[in-house]
């Protein structure tokens, strides 16, 4: 049975264009994505390579919202039948139609080969901590996939992060804790960012999102498990559903943009935190700053990687975000979310569990 698109895979469009894909629940015929390299563009990102005598750079600046909309300003100017407003959605997004990708990029298959052959010593790295993270958890290699530049081939063996994918809920869970009883262990070979490194992310961090340089530090040094050291190289874990974890279709609902609003909220169930979209739901909101909704503010929504599986349940906490009316086409009901990593947020909207504040008040 073919799969279905899936988060952090990548299309390849017929003109060359190389999307990332975003979560696995899509509009019938077209995949939501953001755009990350284009053929003979001059990047000033140091990640450039070249194919069949085409040289391609990279569009996407960082991974956030306002990195995003330099991609679509990019489509807007060149390749505008990418870009779609969707109704239900009242916003514009990529999707690339599926009879326009020329190729399908999965992170499983890219693993498998690389297993089996690696080619160089980044690649090597990648089987070694793959066999490990498998081993030391229990989850068969065939829930894991590689994802980002490896995926496409074009990393540099010198400076290139690793980014995995592990596929299905409790495989994730148990790769997660996997890794943080590894960081605790000196000999493990993994480790949590410290000393000038650790700075060094944090202060890369507060450029493109609300963050303190001490909110940062407390975020890498403790409460971001996916994102840390493998042998002194950089790797990412992320989770991402497997086709029959996934619920809801891209038409089920429809959105009304209500304003920016400021909450603070307690968190009674974050399961899919781990996923992206990171999902919160909540109860006992109060707003803080902002518009005030006219219906109860149910879940928060974040489309920024940074703020997956920060909150567990009982949590308070503190979100900037856009507040939307969610209006259930199926059942008739309506509620409101605020959504985190929105255009119309401009790069201030956050999560930030209390325990953070309280934390840095000690």
């Amino acid at each position: 049975m073919v799969r279905g698109f899936r988060d952090r895979d990548f299309i390849e469009s017929i003109e060359g264009l190389i999307f990332c894909v975003i979560g696995n629940v899509h509009p019938k015929g077209r995949v939501i994505s953001y755009l990350k390299y284009a053929p003979n563009f001059q990047s000033n990102i140091r990640v450039k390579w070249s194919r069949n005598g085409v040289s391609y750079g990279r569009i996407l600046p960082h991974y956030s919202a306002m990195g995003v909309m330099e991609t679509i300003n990019f489509l807007k100017a060149n390749y505008p039948q990418y870009l779609i407003y969707d109704d239900n959605r009242s916003m514009e997004f990529t999707e690339v139609p599926i009879d326009r990708i020329k190729f399908h990029y999965k992170p499983e298959l890219r693993l498998k080969e690389l297993m089996n052959s690696p080619m160089d010593s980044l690649e090597s790295m990648v089987k070694n901590i793959v066999l490990e993270l498998s081993s030391e958890s229990n989850v068969d290699l065939d829930f894991f996939g590689v994802t980002g530049s490896i995926l496409l081939g074009i990393h540099n063996p010198s400076f290139s992060d690793i980014d995995l994918i592990v596929y299905g809920y409790s495989n994730a869970i148990r790769v997660r804790e996997t890794l943080k009883r590894l960081y605790s262990r000196e000999d493990s070979g993994f480790s949590l960012p410290k000393g000038e490194v650790l700075e060094s992310w944090a202060k890369d961090i507060i450029k493109i999102h609300p963050l303190t340089f001490e909110e940062a530090l407390l975020l890498y040094s403790k409460y971001k498990w996916n994102r840390a050291l493998y042998r002194g190289r950089q790797f990412s874990v992320h989770p991402v559903k497997l086709d029959d974890e996934v619920k809801g279709c891209w038409d089920c609902e429809k959105y009304r943009f209500m304003g920016i609003t400021t909450i603070k909220a307690r968190v009674v169930d974050s399961r899919d935190s781990i996923f992206i979209p990171a999902t919160y739901v909540v109860d006992d909101v109060r707003v803080i700053d902002g518009v005030k909704p006219d219906k109860p503010i149910y879940r928060v929504v974040s489309y920024e990687g940074l703020y997956m599986d920060l909150a567990d349940m009982g949590d308070e906490i503190v979100v900037r975000g856009k507040l939307e009316e969610v209006y259930d086409l199926n059942s008739g009901e309506s509620y409101c979310q605020i959504t985190v990593g929105s255009f119309e947020a401009s790069g201030g909207d956050y999560l930030k569990p209390i325990k953070w504040l309280n934390e840095l008040l000690r």
